[in-house]
């Protein structure tokens, strides 16, 4: 009977010993990029002169072109499309994040006419589940974004944060797709 029992406790800790293997998900057809953790619901990623930004883009009236976005996800990058019908995007315009280290940097989209930073990075963006996250060269994979509110209530600009500090001023959102 002992020997039984230390069997099964042998078996069990195997069982728990196996590591579970994430999966990546590549989402198809169009999506919303939403974040989560600052209002009682989810809040839309939009476009505005370049730069991303998180809230109710009709309220926002600061930038000369803004829109709400629809994406899809092209070999690692986030392609956007302007929702509103009186602006069109780039063919590539993509979802870009600046990861310089110990800074904290503005989200913004590629293309449209805007100057992207040099040292922006559109590329090696993944899923796991609906979250959204980002592999660096190493592996290493991330989920840094910050917000930091602007002058209109309710609106967020989008940030990089690779201090991993968690700077003050900054909120820790969590960043999804709709799908």
């Amino acid at each position: 009977m002992r020997f039984s029992f230390l069997a099964a406790l042998a078996m069990a800790s195997q069982a728990l010993a196996v590591p579970h293997v994430l999966q990546k998900r590549y989402p198809s057809g169009s999506f919303s990029i939403l974040a989560y953790g600052v209002a009682s619901g989810p809040l839309s990623v939009f476009y505005s002169d370049g730069l991303a930004y998180v809230g109710d883009a009709s309220k926002w009236e600061s930038g000369s072109v803004t829109t709400d976005v629809t994406c899809i996800f092209n070999n690692t990058q986030v392609l956007a499309t302007a929702s509103n019908k009186d602006y069109t995007f780039d063919n590539e315009t993509f979802l870009y994040i600046r990861p310089v280290e110990n800074e904290v940097l503005p989200v913004g989209f590629t293309g449209n006419d805007n100057d992207t930073p040099d040292d922006a990075v559109a590329g090696s963006f993944l899923f796991y589940g609906t979250y959204l996250m980002w592999q660096a060269e190493d592996g290493v994979l991330s989920d840094s974004f910050r917000l930091k509110e602007t002058d209109v209530s309710d609106i967020y600009q989008l940030y990089w944060d690779t201090s991993n500090l968690y700077p003050a001023g900054y909120l820790t959102p969590v960043i999804k797709s709709s799908v």
